[in-house]
């Protein structure tokens, strides 16, 4: 997914984005792109009725206008679009907020583009390296999967780094906002060759959606998932060279680790079953929204070796609705020595945030360490009125 740089606090909405002052700027830019670009009816077309749609239809609304406006074969439409762009990104850059701007492009090329493969990919790599790409190429994987796959395999050794992240990111199965392509997952071998060619990339930027990607082949096919972190663990491992594959192999196992999944927790070393959980006790019985809780733990290798250790905490509790919820947290990674006990603290903070609100009730906390649960504790939070402040019981 395109990354953004608004902070929680200060975001706009994103279908605020797409007014007319956006449209009147979009229209100065093509206009000076191509000559005969009808810049008026580009507007009039543009902002009829767009303040009333929301985000996603406001981009396709603008994009059709667009169509109007430039009624052209497609290579030369692409071409316009070209023209348009602003200066490329700098290589440290993610998508900035002027660069969303450049959404109705992407749905123009995802609409307008398929009878024309050729400019079309050309337009999407250089819309790429301005904002992103990786929404339009769905519709030509859909038409010609194994057509876009092989254009897109020739793009890996590409010197702009947010080309070679499309690459990956553009291909994945489960892209946040993005249509479901079919066929997708059942090319998963040729799949897996792009983000093999990828996963010695020297960007962090292009490791992170490489590690995104497996994490989806993960989720949608979990023994060859499994398989391809274990060898590319690995490889890590044994390969001064690899740089940093390590970390993009623990980043696509984050969600296996967090659920305490054996074979996942093997592939990094941590043995499940074998270190001592002790005593697990919390701060509080009884906390109010805004508080904090600290967590106490202790454990001990009974060994005579060392042992890594993963610690998370699981935390249930009653959501608005009256169902429960249940969240795993991650506390810390150690290393034991041979006879070592050692006590653990954290502290987990009750407060209302926008993506998580505190409501009244029994909530239920417990360590697992390498996977394997502690014995539970309980603590009663006064927040917000629920439907069931014992919904606790739902997950028991």
């Amino acid at each position: 997914m395109v990354a953004g740089t608004q902070s929680e606090t200060t975001r706009t909405p994103y279908k605020l984005w797409f007014d007319a002052a956006l449209v009147d700027e979009l229209a100065t830019l093509l206009g000076d792109a191509h000559q005969d670009f009808d810049q008026a009816l580009f507007r009039r077309e543009a902002t009829h009725g767009l303040d009333t749609l929301e985000f996603k239809d406001r981009t396709l609304h603008i994009a059709d206008a667009m169509a109007l406006a430039m009624p052209w074969p497609t290579a030369e439409r692409m071409q316009t679009l070209i023209a348009a762009l602003p200066p490329e990104l700098p290589d440290e850059e993610g998508v900035t907020e002027k660069g969303y701007r450049f959404w109705p492009f992407g749905e123009f090329i995802a609409r307008q583009g398929l009878d024309d493969v050729d400019a079309s990919f050309e337009a999407m790599v250089e819309l790429t390296k301005r904002f992103t790409s990786e929404f339009a190429i769905r519709p030509f994987l859909a038409a010609d999967l194994h057509g876009a796959l092989d254009r897109l395999e020739a793009l890996v050794d590409h010197p702009n780094l947010h080309v070679r992240r499309w690459v990956s990111e553009g291909t994945r199965t489960r892209l946040p906002w993005a249509k479901g392509v079919p066929g997708l997952k059942k090319a998963q071998p040729r799949r897996l060759r792009l983000l093999e060619a990828l996963r010695y990339d020297p960007e962090r930027y292009v490791q992170r959606s490489v590690a995104n990607h497996l994490q989806d082949i993960v989720k949608d096919d979990l023994p060859t998932g499994l398989d391809t972190l274990e060898r590319w663990a690995t490889d890590g491992e044994s390969n001064s060279s690899a740089g940093d594959l390590l970390w993009v192999v623990r980043h696509a196992a984050r969600g296996q680790l967090k659920a305490g999944h054996p074979r996942a927790l093997r592939i990094f070393g941590f043995e499940p079953g074998v270190v001592g959980i002790g005593q697990f006790t919390l701060s509080h019985d009884e906390l109010r929204a805004g508080d904090t809780l600290t967590l106490a733990l202790t454990l001990t290798n009974p060994t005579d070796r060392s042992l890594d250790v993963r610690v998370d905490y699981a935390l249930s509790g009653p959501t608005k609705s009256g169902r429960a919820f249940s969240k795993v947290f991650r506390w810390s990674d150690l290393e034991l020595k041979p006879g070592q006990s050692q006590t653990l603290e954290t502290t987990h903070s009750f407060a209302h945030r926008s993506t998580r609100k505190v409501y009244t009730g029994l909530h239920r906390l417990e360590a697992r360490v390498n996977g394997e649960p502690s014995p539970g504790r309980e603590v009663w939070l006064e927040g917000l009125e629920g439907n069931d402040p014992h919904a606790l019981k739902n997950i028991r």
